[in-house]
């Protein structure tokens, strides 16, 4: 209520400023008071010269005369216009003073959105400053490629930038760029493969498949596209294949590792639809890389059961939420060589490379000075890709 009487305050005061001198009357008619103030200084003038014998008596009087007639007419010239300006005048102020404001407060009401609530400043500032600095770097990135779409470099910037935005046909595509022009690696190919069964809602394409394909025959140590590879051939109905493929993952897994519950959760649904018991002996993991940690406790059978029931998106946000909550426990309490190698091995899995170097460097700088804590980690970043 204080800040519609304060701008009521302020209009009125507005266009009181814009009116007085239009109330007032005082330049009806600049050059009628001109002309008043000329002749009675030329009478003044006139009086002089007679007084002091410059002009004869007969031609003064008639000078004075002829004076007096101009002055006459100048005084009749400037109350005539007065008097029209004040009989528009006020009529005029009457008239803005009302209808300025309203018209102002019914156009605001017709267009403006006088029901939005507050929004300071500092909450906005919070909350859009990330993504404008994001969208400013997208669009400059995206505006240099347009002019130089032979920049291979480039489109490896902005792929996982537009991953992370959800903008996943466009990551796929930047990623596709980057293949095309030579980046065939198996890091730039399995992002690809990902990123395509992103933009398709969990579906994993053709295009998909071959990419992991490519992949696993380049090295068949990568999870992910193990995963992918194997989730592909699920969703073609090759059963058996799949089976195969998940199993096979699972054997070359660390007990540990973060993704073991949903491939279980994969197997357990080939085995239903294959017929058969449930109850089938899983093949042998590897040996864990870390115990379990009691404060970060992996999924149990109702988790797992949960997954099972989840669509793609739901499992893969299940494991980020795993992963996360061990990130948040190392932050509280960064004392556990374990859980920094399960973190590093996670988020290498994952394809989150930044975030896994992120935490190789802060487990060395935790555990500085400790030859036997950092030759374990060491060895965890080097078979994450992420030592050095």
């Amino acid at each position: 209520m204080l800040l519609w009487i304060a701008f009521a305050v302020l209009t009125f005061a507005a266009v009181l400023a814009v009116l007085l001198p239009l109330a007032r009357g005082r330049s009806a008619a600049p050059e009628a008071e001109h002309d008043l103030a000329v002749y009675r200084d030329q009478l003044a003038e006139l009086d002089r010269d007679r007084a002091r014998g410059l002009i004869g008596e007969g031609e003064a009087e008639a000078a004075r005369t002829e004076i007096a007639r101009r002055l006459l007419r100048a005084d009749a010239a400037l109350k005539a216009a007065a008097g029209s300006s004040r009989s528009l005048a006020r009529p005029v102020a009457v008239a803005s003073v009302l209808f300025v404001p309203l018209a102002a407060l019914g156009l605001y009401l017709a267009v403006g959105s006088p029901e939005m609530p507050d929004q300071p400043l500092e909450a906005r500032l919070a909350a859009s400053n990330g993504e404008h600095d994001v969208s400013a770097m997208v669009a400059q990135v995206e505006a240099h490629l347009e002019q130089n779409p032979g920049d291979v470099r480039g489109w490896l910037v902005v792929a996982p930038i537009y991953m992370r935005m959800g903008r996943y046909a466009d990551a796929a595509a930047a990623w596709g760029k980057a293949t095309a022009l030579g980046a065939d690696d198996v890091d730039t190919r399995e992002s690809l493969g990902e990123a395509l069964v992103a933009a398709n809602q969990g579906i994993v394409t053709e295009e998909a498949q071959a990419a992991f394909d490519a992949v696993v025959a380049a090295d068949g140590d990568r999870p992910k596209s193990l995963y992918y590879r194997a989730l592909g051939l699920k969703q073609a109905g090759r059963n058996d294949e799949a089976l195969a493929a998940f199993e096979a993952l699972m054997a070359r897994s660390p007990a540990d590792a973060p993704w073991l519950p949903e491939v279980r959760a994969r197997r357990g649904e080939l085995l239903a639809a294959l017929g058969r018991p449930k109850d089938t002996p899983e093949p042998a993991t590897l040996p864990a890389m870390a115990p379990p940690v009691a404060a970060a406790p992996g999924p149990d059978a109702g988790d797992v059961a949960a997954a099972a029931g989840m669509s793609e998106g739901d499992r893969q946000q299940m494991i980020q939420g795993m992963v996360q909550r061990l990130a948040d426990r190392l932050a509280a309490d960064p004392k556990d060589a374990e859980g920094w190698q399960r973190l590093i091995r996670a988020y290498a899995v994952l394809g989150r490379t930044a975030d896994a170097k992120a935490a190789y460097a802060k487990a060395k700088e935790t555990f500085a000075g400790d030859a036997a804590v950092l030759e374990g980690i060491e060895a965890v970043a080097s078979e994450a890709g992420v030592s050095g």
